[in-house]
């Protein structure tokens, strides 16, 4: 499975990479296919990319997939703690959103049917971080490949961000 995987991610990061210097394709366009790759590829079940602004404690959704608007607004998971992480650059997982205090609404995740996640930080630039979150349906273990995989793709999200901040300057 694992040449498989690298196979078929080497391939997607490819896409997304000409996707991004084609500059044909509007930017949530761009962050929707990374999203969306991150589910299909790991096994998810759904995938958010998040930006954090300096000055702000608010983690705003710029891109989602394959989850509800309700949990989405749900507040589920403590944004405090995962602002420190973020700033930090902590990989977060949680495995077991039952037994992990750090899930603040677990009926809004229990109704998403969902029970893991990876978070994986960046920094877009100076004043702007964001994170990379895929969810699972039950536990997950991440294997090296995978979450390669998911730091090249929250890069290259970083690098459209930046380049549509460029354009529109």
């Amino acid at each position: 499975m694992s040449e498989n995987f690298s196979e078929i991610s080497s391939f997607a990061l490819s896409r997304v990479i000409d996707v991004i210097y084609q500059d044909e394709e509007d930017l949530g366009d761009i962050l929707h296919f990374i999203v969306s790759l991150a589910v299909e590829l790991t096994g998810g079940k759904g995938s958010t990319l998040r930006v954090l602004e300096q000055g702000t404690f608010d983690l705003k959704v710029v891109s989602a997939y394959g989850l509800s608007n309700q949990y989405l607004n749900s507040g589920a998971i403590d944004s405090g703690r995962s602002t420190t992480e973020i700033i930090q650059g902590d990989i977060i997982l949680i495995n077991d959103f039952e037994k992990d205090p750090r899930i603040q609404n677990l009926n809004a995740a229990k109704r998403e049917g969902l029970a893991a996640v990876i978070g994986i930080p960046f920094t877009v630039n100076d004043t702007t971080y964001a994170i990379l979150r895929v969810y699972f349906a039950s536990k997950k273990v991440p294997t090296h490949d995978e979450i390669g995989f998911l730091k090249s793709l929250g890069k290259l999200a970083c690098l459209a961000i930046e380049r549509a901040a460029m354009r529109a300057m």
